[in-house]
C-alpha cells in the first residue's frame, strides 16, 4: 500500500481528531521522545501537535548504527518540535530520515544504574561491615563479614548487569590503566569515580556515576555512612574515573 493512502486512512481531515489502527512498537524514554506503532489499533494524537512515519522494514540490521527503521506499515508518532524522522507530516510533506533508539551500550549503562539504585537504603547491621545483604556483596569478591565492601557493592552491581568485570574487593584494582581518565568530559552513567588518601598512598573509595551534574556528579555508593546512598561530589574531589563499557 503506498505511504499516502495509508496516512489518507489513518489520518483523516486537518484540524479534527481521529483514530490509528496501531499497536505500540517503541516505547517512550520522555514525554517528547517517538511513539511508534504498527497498524491495528490504537487511539491516537491530536493531529496539529504529530508528524507520521512510514517505514518499509523491521529494525534495519545495516544502516546507521544506534538508528532503525519502523515495520512494515508502521506509523510513528512524535511532537512537531522534534526532527530527523521519516516523517509524512499532516499536509503531506516526505522527510528523510530514521527512528532513533537507544544504543546497546547506553541500554547496559541504564541497567547498572538501576540494579544499583534499587539497592539504595541498605545498611549494615552494626556498622561493622556486616548485615545480610553486605554480606551478598562481599561474598561476591570471596570476602567474608567485616571487610571494606565498596569495591564488592560495585562488583556485584556489575555482575548482575552481566559482567564479568570488574571483580575485586580492592578499590585500587577497579582502575587500571588502560581503564582510567581523568577528562571530566568523558563521564557517562555506569562509570566508576575514586577518591584518593593521602594517608594511605591510594585509592581507597569507589563508588558508580549516576549522572554528571555540571560541575558535580551524582552517585550511588556502597559503604558510605554504613549504607549505599546516593551523593553529589564535586569533580574537584574526585581522583580518576574508570569505563567498564566496552
Amino acid at each position: 500500500m503506498h505511504p499516502s493512502t495509508i496516512v489518507k486512512n489513518f489520518v483523516g481531515d486537518k484540524g479534527r481528531k481521529f483514530t490509528e489502527h496501531a499497536s505500540l512498537n517503541y516505547g517512550p524514554r520522555s514525554l517528547n521522545d517517538l511513539l511508534a506503532y504498527e497498524v491495528k489499533g490504537r487511539k491516537a494524537t491530536d493531529c496539529n501537535s504529530v508528524h507520521f512515519a512510514l517505514g518499509q522494514e523491521s529494525q534495519s540490521k545495516g544502516g546507521i548504527r544506534g538508528q532503525a527503521t519502523l515495520g512494515p506499515a508502521g506509523v510513528a508518532l512524535r511532537s512537531r518540535d522534534e526532527h530527523r524522522i521519516n516523517s509524512l507530516d499532516l499536509c503531506g510533506t516526505f522527510y528523510q530520515g530514521k527512528v532513533p533508539r537507544q544504543s546497546a551500550n547506553e541500554d547496559k549503562r541504564s541497567l547498572i544504574i538501576t540494579i544499583a539504585s534499587a539497592e539504595l537504603g541498605v545498611k549494615e547491621a552494626t556498622g561493622n561491615n556486616d548485615g545480610p545483604r553486605i554480606e551478598q556483596y562481599l561474598h561476591y569478591t570471596d570476602l567474608g563479614p567485616g571487610n571494606e565492601w565498596c569495591a564488592a557493592f560495585v562488583s556485584w552491581v556489575y555482575g548482575k548487569a552481566g559482567f564479568a568485570q570488574p571483580r575485586n574487593p580492592w578499590s585500587p584494582v577497579l582502575f587500571p590503566r588502560a581503564r582510567s581518565y581523568k577528562d571530566t568530559d568523558k563521564i557517562k552513567p555506569a562509570d566508576l569515580f575514586s577518591i584518593y588518601s593521602a594517608k594511605l598512598k591510594r585509592i581507597h573509595h569507589v563508588g558508580l556515576i549516576k549522572e554528571k551534574q555540571g560541575s558535580y556528579i551524582r552517585t550511588i555508593e556502597g559503604n558510605s555512612n554504613d549504607r549505599v546512598e546516593s551523593r553529589r561530589r564535586h569533580q574537584r574531589t574526585v581522583y580518576s574515573y574508570a569505563e567498564w563499557i566496552d
